[in-house]
């Protein structure tokens, strides 16, 4: 057994202050009406800030089955207090379900693919119109949130029965490895479907472990954000000690890291290829504004957590800790900006209302569905399933 985990035991019924929970309520309203006078005023880009609310939304939530699968997978005890925030943030997935279909509507004005005119002048268009065409984008997505709802709430129902013996773990670990297989398919589909075919020309077999390495960055910076946040309140003080923020330092490192190298491995052989279906990507991303992003986007996403978390004492430090993670959030958004912005918005920089009231209109609505989800049982989960 861990050492670090005789720490006096407590489940202290938290509830959301009530001023959070109007103010989170008020700005996804608010973002919802920006939405809708967006469509009405400026369509394609309301849809690019719809899209990248509602890939964040779909981020954060899937991010919470993806933890309990890899804690059970690997016999992390040290993780007993995470346990609950993963839980609360696999809760909205099917109000992610309801967003997708949401998206559906506005196919027309985001994706090239779906224009007939479009497909029948272009013979690549043309080829692919098996895969990219409304009704099957359509079948995939309720696909997806079935598979992710059905298996995370089987997750989450088996963390909150704080499983244990060989049965338990037995159990723990097939519903946790059938995840896993499941999300290796339908991620590597969704990311196509939602955020490559924005550029149907271009393809990179990378993209799909972009994605997921920003799911993983984004979701431990939010569990850090929220536990470091419940610790200075003196609600988890005695649970969330140094050596567990230190783990979790570590670990937003070692994600940190691993999202640069996926984004460089991709560049780098599409660089070195010099295919032109596939260089068109970067080449519009380097272009004027864009090209200053770019390098602000490996600053904010890599060079400042890796570096600030290489320091054992920084790590250690909750003020250090939830500031890197905030970033790292912050990090996430320009990082989705950056994918999604540049076809619909060409080759200028545009970032206004129309982008930003969606985005956090969604992001507000997944925090109002996390804080209710952990004001409903005690914040400590069961103990994880040692290794064996």
């Amino acid at each position: 057994m861990n050492p670090r985990l005789d720490a006096p035991p407590i489940a202290p019924d938290w509830r959301t202050p009530r001023r959070l929970q109007s103010a989170l309520l008020t700005t996804a309203g608010l973002g919802a009406l920006l939405f809708l006078a967006g469509i009405m005023l400026q369509p394609e880009r309301a849809w690019g800030g719809y899209l990248m609310g509602f890939v964040y939304f779909v981020s954060l939530a899937l991010a919470g089955p993806l933890f309990l699968s890899i804690v059970y997978l690997s016999g992390a005890t040290w993780a007993k207090p995470l346990l609950r925030i993963p839980e609360a943030m696999g809760a909205a997935l099917p109000v992610a379900l309801v967003l997708g279909l949401g998206l559906i509507i506005g196919t027309h004005e985001l994706y090239e693919w779906s224009h007939a005119q479009a497909v029948e002048s272009d013979a690549l268009l043309a080829h692919k119109v098996p895969y990219l065409n409304v009704g099957a984008f359509s079948i995939r997505m309720v696909i997806y949130f079935l598979v992710w709802i059905w298996i995370g709430r089987k997750l989450a129902s088996l963390s909150r029965q704080a499983c244990s013996g060989p049965e338990g773990r037995r159990r723990s670990i097939a519903v946790s490895a059938a995840f896993m297989a499941a999300l290796s398919v339908t991620l590597s589909l969704a990311s196509v479907d939602w955020v490559q075919s924005l550029d149907p020309h271009w393809f990179s077999t990378m993209f799909a472990l972009r994605i997921l390495s920003g799911i993983g960055c984004a979701g431990m910076a939010l569990c850090t954000l929220v536990l470091t946040t419940l610790r200075r309140r003196g609600t988890m003080r005695a649970v969330v000690t140094e050596d567990r923020m230190d783990d979790m330092g570590k670990i937003l490192l070692a994600l940190s890291l691993f999202w640069a190298y996926i984004w460089y491995c991709e560049y780098m052989i599409i660089w070195y290829t010099d295919i032109p279906e596939e260089t068109g990507y970067y080449l519009l991303r380097r272009q004027g504004d864009w090209g200053t992003l770019l390098p602000v986007n490996l600053i904010v996403n890599f060079a400042v957590p890796f570096l600030a978390m290489m320091l054992r004492p920084w790590r250690r430090s909750s003020i250090i800790l939830t500031r890197v993670a905030a970033l790292m959030l912050v990090g996430r958004a320009l990082d989705l900006f950056v994918m999604i912005a540049p076809p619909i918005l060409g080759s200028e920089v545009r970032l206004g209302l129309w982008e930003l009231g969606p985005l956090a209109g969604a992001l507000a609505l997944f925090g109002w569905i996390l804080l209710r989800a952990l004001g409903r049982s005690p914040l400590v989960g069961g103990e994880a399933p040692a290794a064996s």
